[in-house]
Order: C-alpha cells, then structure tokens, then sequence
C-alpha cells in the first residue's frame, strides 16, 4: 500500500503538495471556538447546474451547530423553522447566494460583498473558522485564503486538496486503482476512450459481448453522466452514425465535449447495490473508519438514487466489501484525501450462478447517505441501529412546503432531547415538484422500515 500510495504522489506530486499552496490554509478541521462554514452546493460536479441540485444544498445544515453559518443557493423559512424547532439547530446564521448564477457557491462567497463580509465577521467573532463543502473544490480552497488574508486568522478546509479531490472521483481514476488494489476481477468490463471515434469503437465492441453498455462522463455524479445504450438500439449503426448518436445524448446531457469519458458494461443480474460509508482522518489521525454497510435503491435507466438503507448482506460478503473498501481508503488516506468517502459497488450473479462484487465508483465527498447518517448520529449521540433514507420525487402529487410535511407527519418526526427514534426531514421539498428527502432512524433496522413506510401512509393522497 506505501510503495502503490507513493507511486501516485511521484505520478502526480499536487495530489499531496496542491494542500500547501494557500497561505494561511490548514487541512483540518478547527479546534475550541472556532466556528464553522457548510456549503451544501452540488454545482462543481460535472454536468450539475443549480436546477439539478434543487433544494439539497440545505442538507449540510444538518452538520451545523450554534455560532456556524450555512449558505444555500435559496433560503427556505419553513425549513430553518423545522431545524430550530425540531432538531434545535438554532442560533446559525444562513445566509442566500445566487440562486442561478451558474458559479460555484464558493466562488460567489468569495467575490460577492454580500457574502464575504459577514463571514469575515464571523471568522473575525470565533477567532478561526472550518470550511465544511459538499464537494471539495479549488474555490472553497481559494475562499479559505481569501478569509485567511483579510482577517489574518487561521481557516481550516475540512477535506482533500483540489487535485485529490479530483482524482477520487473520477471513475476512470478509481477504476484503475481498485483493479490494482482487489484485483482485476473487482471491476466490471471498462474502457478509456479518448475522442468520439474511439468511445463509438469501444460500444461496438461491447455491445457485442454484452446486452447494455453505458458511457459515462467520469467526473459526474447521481447519473447525471450515465448514457445506457442497448444492443438492439445499435443494430445497423454504422461509426459515423454511433458516434453522432453519442455525442447527441451526451450534450444532451449537459456535457461540453471533454475527454477521455469512461465505456463499460452496464451489468446484469445485479442483486444489490451495497456502498461503504467511511471517515477518512487525516494520516496521523489513525486508521479508515468504516461506519455503515448500506443498499442503496436506484430508479430510472441510468440509475438515479433515491435512497438507501444499512445493508443485509451475507458474511462473507460484508468481510470482502468491509476488507477491500478499507485497503482502498488507507491508499487514498496515504496519497492526501480526508475527509468523508463512500465506495459504490454491485452485487452479480455471473452467468454460472457465483456471486460476484464489481467496484462502480468512489464518492470522494459528502453524499445523500453520509450528511443523514452524520446527522442522525449527532442527534442520537450514537450510531442509528436502523436507518432507511429516502431522496425521491412523488408521482402524481402536487407539490407541498416543510410545513405541510410536518403537519402531516407529526409524531412521527424525531425531536432532538425527547424521542429515541424518529423521521429526519433532510432538505426541503423542491418547490416546483412533489418530493421526499427523509430519514427514518430508530433502535432496529425493522422499526425504522415501519416508520418510513408510515410516512409514505401519510402524505400519500389518499393519507
């Protein structure tokens, strides 16, 4: 594991260095008075622009405690109400960017008066302050220096460095590695393929072994990036013909021509698809920290998320996952990362009836299971025994506000001091479409399935 963490860092020294180049900068986190700063934003993620991400950038604010502030793309009262008065995140400041201004929200921290000014006076008030992103990015690094000069005080980034950020979740890069790492059997069929004619030549080929092939852009996330392509689809498709066809679907998507972008086969006979959730300390730290073995439940062609829940899994499927996940944060942690990790896989049977585990991607970054697992074990001041997590849209509903969830869910929600066990509203719901993003966690893993099917009794139309 050092000699294959030390190959990396001579291949690409900024994987290490690209950490120290911010005067005034520490990786970490801050200790004592200090406060803290939760940027949920999505956009920074290849192909999401702030429509995509909705309303989920309140998801940090679950992390947040008194004295912290947290900035979103668009404020919602209802929610911040639900916080304070549910879960008793209170005395946090929140503070609204630009809300379509396609710029990362870091970005607009930095260059817009309006935001940097009050969180220089809160770096100024607490003495030191952490930066806490969804996505480390080099402009959440940028805005820490950017504080760390004006005030002359330490700021501390929560996370890895730019570059390291980049190569963990990159699916090209992280497909190399766990091949390297598990063995050549631990990922599913993959190729590079370096300009359209060579993606339309890798398809082909694919799609003649295999029913489904996907290509996906290797930086993005959720499925954003994911373009399935049957073989039946391809039938008579001559190169120039697939290649066009690609690049439709692909700009389609959002994407703006980069390469290399990843083309493998879409599996199947998948049963599950099992993702470890990590904590990553810095090196001197101590060792990965495994904290949950979930299933998560996809929806749609491209499989989107929508939601998870802790995983039943086999013994010996849990000691591979558990064992190779752990090999693998201990190389990232060993090249520079720090932070939050999750590491997706499928669960197969191959077609002679053995089960077979295929890495997917690394999630190198907060996530829609990490921020409600964090959360719940802050609010428990343990480990949930049970956790279900929802993130989806509700067909044929109209939409509703937070506290139309909350007068329909009552009793059921947890509220911090006074019940064991309860239903977390995550984000709030997007206001120009019906959607869930909640959390059941309760001292089983039965009992939180019944509260969560219980939500669903309740705000269903005929609820």
């Amino acid at each position: 594991m050092d000699a294959i963490a030390g190959r990396l860092a001579r291949d690409e020294p900024a994987l290490r260095s690209s950490r120290d180049l911010w005067p005034g900068v520490r990786q970490g986190t801050g200790t004592g008075s200090g406060a803290s700063l939760f940027i949920g934003d999505m956009v920074g993620i290849a192909l999401f622009t702030p429509a995509m991400a909705g309303t989920r950038d309140y998801r940090m604010a679950l992390l947040a405690k008194p004295g912290d502030a947290v900035v979103v793309r668009q404020r919602s009262p209802g929610f911040e109400a639900y916080l304070a008065e549910y879960l008793g995140i209170r005395q946090v400041r929140f503070l609204e960017a630009q809300g379509a201004d396609p710029a990362p929200v870091a970005k607009q921290c930095r260059t817009s008066p309006a935001l940097f000014g009050p969180l220089l006076e809160l770096l100024q008030a607490a003495g030191s302050l952490t930066l806490n992103g969804y996505l480390v990015t080099g402009h959440l690094w940028q805005l820490a220096q950017a504080l760390a000069a004006a005030a002359g005080l330490p700021v501390y980034v929560a996370g890895p460095s730019p570059r390291m950020s980049r190569r963990v979740n990159d699916k090209l890069w992280f497909w190399e590695v766990a091949r390297e790492i598990a063995g050549p059997e631990s990922v599913p069929p993959t190729a590079f393929a370096f300009g359209p004619a060579a993606a339309a030549g890798q398809i082909a080929r694919l799609a003649r072994v295999s029913g489904q092939v996907v290509v996906k852009v290797p930086d993005s996330a959720g499925a954003a990036g994911n373009i399935r392509f049957g073989a039946a689809q391809l039938e008579g498709l001559g190169p120039a013909a697939l290649r066009a066809l690609l690049e439709q679907r692909l700009r389609a998507a959002g994407w703006e021509g980069g390469y290399p972008v990843l083309v493998g086969v879409w599996e199947s006979g998948v049963e599950k698809s099992p993702s470890v959730q990590m904590w990553l300390p810095q090196a001197a730290g101590g060792p990965p920290e495994i904290l949950g073995l979930f299933e998560q439940r996809v929806q749609g062609r491209e499989g989107r998320f929508a939601g998870a829940r802790y995983a039943s899994l086999s013994r010996d499927t849990e000691d591979t996952l558990t064992a190779d996940a752990l090999r693998l944060g201990a190389l990232f942690q060993q090249a520079g990362y720090f932070g939050p990790c999750s590491l997706d896989a499928v669960l197969r049977t191959d077609p002679s009836g053995a089960e077979q585990i295929h890495w997917i991607e690394c999630n190198g970054r907060w996530s829609g299971v990490s921020i409600p697992l964090a959360a719940a074990t802050g609010l428990l001041g343990q480990r949930p025994g049970g956790i279900v997590i929802v993130q989806e849209y509700l067909a044929d509903q109209a939409p509703h506000d937070t506290a139309w969830q909350c007068s329909r869910l009552g009793d059921l929600l947890l509220r911090r001091g006074q019940s064991r066990e309860g239903v977390i509203l995550v984000s709030p719901p997007r206001p120009q479409r019906a959607s869930l993003n909640a959390a059941a966690v309760a001292g089983s893993q039965a009992r939180a399935e019944a509260l969560m099917d219980a939500v669903f009794e309740r705000i269903s139309p005929a609820g």
